[in-house]
């Protein structure tokens, strides 16, 4: 509470300091709002919001958001949809006419949808307010086609890293993460003590989790998984190769230097929780996610081990090519284009007022920091240069968490020396069941043919969904 009532103090100062026409124009970012939506006329739009049913606090704050916008634009109506991304409900609810105006996916969806002609083109609202330039280009690409023109805005983003267990390598006499893939090998197997139960390295291996967590792998051993042939066509490249040497290097992991989980259902999250192993690949997400449950563990069950302080992230280990390479994701907020233009302004409208305009900007920082995300975990900005900087002073308030030991990831970040990339182009929760299923093959049976499996599962994903695509 002391750190939000600083905050508006600091704000309203800022606020005395501007001209009063200026006041109502965001001056933290360049984004000049309407005295009207849609002539003025009549026009309801829905909005998703994944808020839980415990989420109290959260849905009030919501709500009442919801209703300054309503009586700065009172022509327009906003209703709550209870709703977050599933494919196969999302789906439904294309085909069913249902889905909200305003929605938000995962990284992995925005290509899909865009050649689908489910979100609306967002270049026209963007230059028409002037804000081409507001968001990380970096971040934008992801959620715009070919030709440049942009159909979403995005929520948040963040990538994959190494998530390990400070103390338990302090123990071993390591005062850093693993620097390359052989070092975790090392690091991994000399860390592991399996009467105790304790791995030195795991992976998500729920559902597709396994080949997400195998797809960064893969891109680090210099792979591309799906290749776009730009003719239209796409072919499934992880048949061989570099894919195929991730792979052997994982099953190596497994069955020769034993350091990995012989659980293959194992959360990597609760993996450090749980003190059952040392290092784990996690989004920077994740650690938020740690956070949000701190109190009640370090009061429960976890109380003797619990301490948010003795988990760092770093980079993803560098490959034999040198690089370090990072899979991102995060969730992109899309307009449908079945709306009405009206609906598609009010829509755009109501988003951007939420997080750029000086009445709404700091409600709207403490909703996200309340969530996963926030607090200090470690993200990628999604905003460009001076603007992104302007939000970290604004979020600098609500920093808790030990952001000293994500210092190596940051700085990754900060200097290109951690290349990003983006989900596979096409496909990217099919092909991560299938990959995961070939993964959890490789760790569950000492003898598998990885060769042959990996060949095998990429000519099936070839003929059974990508060739299905042209």
């Amino acid at each position: 509470m002391k750190t939000r009532i600083m905050l508006l103090i600091l704000l309203a100062l800022v606020l005395t300091l501007m001209p009063v026409a200026a006041q109502d124009e965001a001056p933290l970012f360049p984004v000049t709002f309407p005295d009207e939506i849609a002539d003025g006329e009549p026009v309801t739009i829905t909005v998703a919001a994944a808020i839980g049913d415990d989420q109290v606090e959260i849905r009030a704050q919501w709500d009442a958001q919801i209703e300054r916008f309503q009586e700065l634009y009172p022509n327009v109506t906003v209703e709550t949809v209870i709703y977050g991304f599933s494919a196969d409900t999302f789906a439904a609810l294309v085909a069913g006419g249902e889905l909200p105006t305003l929605f938000e996916v995962p990284f992995t969806e925005p290509q899909k949808l865009i050649r689908q002609g489910i979100p609306a083109n967002l270049t026209p609202l963007l230059e028409e307010f002037g804000i081409t330039g507001l968001y990380n280009d970096t971040v934008m690409a992801i959620m715009s086609d070919a030709d440049g023109n942009a159909y979403g805005m995005p929520g948040f983003a963040y990538a994959l890293g190494l998530a390990y267990n400070i103390p338990a390598l302090a123990d071993a006499g390591y005062d850093a993460p693993p620097a390359t893939w052989e070092d975790l090998a090392t690091m991994a197997a000399e860390l592991t003590v399996r009467d105790v139960g304790y791995s030195g390295f795991g992976m998500n291996m729920q559902g597709g989790g396994g080949g997400w967590h195998f797809t960064n792998v893969a891109y680090g051993f210099g792979a591309d998984i799906i290749r776009d042939n730009g003719d239209g066509t796409y072919t499934a490249t992880f048949g061989e190769g570099p894919a195929v040497d991730a792979m052997q290097f994982l099953r190596d992991l497994k069955w020769e230097h034993d350091a990995m989980p012989l659980d293959l259902d194992s959360n990597p999250t609760l993996i450090l929780l749980e003190e059952t192993g040392a290092m784990s690949i996690q989004g920077g997400d994740s650690l938020g996610w740690m956070r949000l449950n701190a109190e009640g563990w370090a009061e429960g069950a976890y109380a003797d081990t619990f301490d948010l302080a003795d988990f760092g992230f770093a980079a993803m280990p560098a490959g034999p090519d040198g690089g370090r390479y990072a899979l991102s994701g995060g969730t992109a907020r899309m307009i449908n284009s079945a709306a009405t233009p009206a609906q598609q302004e009010a829509a755009f409208v109501y988003q951007i007022w939420k997080e750029f305009s000086m009445g709404e900007l700091v409600l709207t920082r403490e909703i996200f920091h309340s969530t996963q995300a926030g607090q200090g975990a470690p993200v990628l900005p999604i905003l460009a240069g001076e603007y992104q900087e302007a939000m970290d002073a604004v979020d600098a308030a609500y920093i808790t968490m030990p952001v000293e030991n994500y210092t190596q990831f940051l700085d990754a970040v900060a200097t290109g020396e951690l290349v990003l990339v983006p989900e596979p182009v096409v496909a990217a929760q099919d092909v991560y069941v299938a990959l995961g299923e070939v993964l959890s093959q490789v760790l569950s049976d000492q003898d598998a043919d990885v060769s042959a499996l990996m060949a095998a599962a990429a000519e099936t994903f070839q003929t059974g969904i990508l060739d299905t695509l042209n």
